[in-house]
């Protein structure tokens, strides 16, 4: 059998628990295949060998007739019996080297993989055909895994990292699907999250229950093929080159839209960061009920969510993931602020918590924040993480000041590439990063903006920072559409700079202002509010600068 990058693609993996009443096991394989399903793998913890040789010998005939691949899970005996395709292995399960031996060259063999060091052991070992990583997500499918969590998106870039390593130098390339909680809600993203452009992407996802429990089997795995379909991200084509007329675009849009700006965030910066949202013409919330975040998102186009770790508890935490499901599933831009990331092994597992449960466009913290974020990333770039050790968190400020600069940029680029998103490290100069891929294949240049600080005072004020958070959320969702609904084609980064600029100006007009962290306050807010007045200052500064790493 002639076996290609698409066989893997949608990897059927049986569950006979999970057969809905108008169907029958046989229905439920066959529809899914008709539906695309390129590879099925018969699991059967339950069966005897009598009965599951049978059941084998019927899928058989149904893969045959359709030219894919048949898995048999563990089972080498049954396997051989029916003459399938390959076995999958797990960890606790016979050697693959010894599968192979028993098998012959020409039969698949999978192996389950669940850390980094079950990947490089596969590699080393070299008679596998693929690995299945994971499991991704939390799964009631499988109750002896290692996590019981999941691994998320964190963890299966650090196995394809071990892999793309391979991979790049082998002679015989050992293909990747992801398995555990996928689905149709997810699915998209966890292609998008779980690739390593220009090293190693998924070649297909193992999908378990979304099929087998479907009422529609056929057309529950067609609709897994568009998320195959790479989607090229929204450009700036309607903006000048970003200039400060962008920037006074960018604004005007945030006012005549009033877009709604949803926060969770702690209790010590709601009030400062709704006076933020406001001035810009944006509308805050700060809700916690969950049952309400769905309704925001059918109600308003122009919304986003800006989630800030500052006073964290584990309910919070839930609700955390709660929205950014929703979020996520609308297709609205979601800002993290990783506040104190660095400061506990807690704090830190929090943020790794978080950016597992979903996708998020911003990521925006102090340098000793974004340093910290690091330690949870696959090492696809070339960072020397030496050259950061002395990036320390104390509380939610960083000790910055001897940094370099090359550093900070390789600090944003690491972090940008593996989360796939725009990253913003604040300071007295600060830095974006724009690691939105248009490609899973590709590694694209990473494009990095310098925009001044503001004012010296801004550090006095309880929530600057985290308002910033709100700027962004409000820029974001300003510019997605115009007046009448109609997209305007900003990307992200763009946005993101436009927000850090604005923020800073309005802050550094403000702070001549004032004499004191009192007045500064009141005044920041004016200057947020007066697009007239920060016009012409916006004007006579250059506040751009565009870096161009190499891949």
């Amino acid at each position: 059998m002639f076996i290609t990058n698409s066989t893997y693609r949608t990897y059927l993996v049986t569950d006979s628990t999970m057969i809905p009443e108008s169907s029958t096991f046989i229905d439920q394989v066959t529809e899914s295949i008709m539906g695309g399903a390129s590879m099925v793998q018969l699991r059967e913890k339950t069966l005897s060998t009598r009965d599951f040789i049978e059941r084998a010998k019927a899928v058989r005939k149904v893969t045959k007739e359709f030219c894919i691949p048949l898995i048999i899970n563990d089972r080498i005996d049954v396997a051989l019996a029916v003459n399938a395709d390959g076995v999958h292995v797990g960890q606790d399960d016979m050697p693959a080297i010894t599968v192979r031996k028993i098998l012959g060259e020409k039969k698949l063999i999978g192996v389950t993989c669940s850390n980094p060091e079950e990947v490089k052991q596969v590699c080393e070992e070299g008679v596998a055909d693929y690995i299945g990583v994971g499991t991704v997500f939390k799964t009631n499918t499988k109750k002896d895994v290692k996590d019981p969590k999941g691994c998320g998106p964190i963890g299966i870039r650090k196995m394809l990292k071990v892999l793309g390593d391979h991979n790049r130098t082998a002679k015989k390339e050992i293909k990747v699907v992801a398995i555990g909680g996928i689905n149709h809600d997810n699915a998209g993203s966890v292609l998008y999250q779980c690739s390593l452009p220009g090293l190693q992407s998924l070649t297909g996802l193992a999908v378990v229950s979304c099929i087998m429990a479907s009422e529609e089997p056929k057309y529950a795995t067609a609709d897994f093929d568009r998320y195959y379909q790479e989607q090229e991200l929204p450009t700036m084509d309607n903006l000048d080159g970003e200039t400060a007329q962008d920037i006074v675009k960018m604004i005007k849009g945030v006012r005549s839209n009033s877009p709604l700006v949803h926060h969770i965030t702690n209790n010590v910066v709601k009030n400062f960061s709704a006076n933020v949202t406001l001035a810009l013409g944006a509308s805050p919330i700060m809700s916690e009920l969950a049952n309400e975040f769905e309704e925001f998102t059918c109600k308003f186009k122009n919304l986003s969510l800006v989630l800030n770790l500052g006073t964290p508890i584990p309910e919070q935490i839930e609700l955390f993931k709660s929205a950014m499901k929703v979020y996520n599933a609308a297709g609205h831009h979601i800002v993290f602020d990783p506040v104190a990331a660095g400061a506990s092994l807690a704090r830190l597992q929090c943020c790794k918590d978080i950016l597992n449960a979903g996708y998020v466009s911003v990521i925006k913290g102090n340098l000793g924040e974004i340093s910290a974020l690091l330690k949870l990333t696959s090492g696809y770039s070339s960072t020397e993480r030496n050259s950061i050790n002395r990036v320390v968190s104390r509380g939610v400020d960083s000790v910055d000041s001897e940094v370099e600069e090359k550093d900070i940029f390789e600090l944003g680029e690491a972090v940008a590439r593996d989360f796939k998103c725009v990253v913003v490290i604040t300071g007295s100069t600060n830095y974006i990063f724009d690691g939105i891929c248009l490609s899973a294949n590709v590694r694209s240049p990473v494009r990095i903006a310098k925009v001044p600080g503001g004012s010296k005072l801004m550090g006095s004020i309880t929530g600057t920072g985290c308002s910033l958070g709100s700027t962004i959320g409000a820029f974001l969702a300003g510019c997605a559409t115009d007046v009448n609904g109609t997209p305007i084609f900003i990307d992200p980064f763009s946005a993101v700079w436009g927000a850090v600029t604005y923020y800073n100006v309005a802050g550094s007009v403000a702070g001549k202002i004032g004499t004191g962290p009192g007045s500064f306050m009141i005044n920041f807010l004016d200057c947020l509010n007066d697009v007239e007045k920060l016009e012409p200052i916006l004007k006579e500064k250059k506040l751009f600068g565009n870096f161009t790493e190499a891949p």
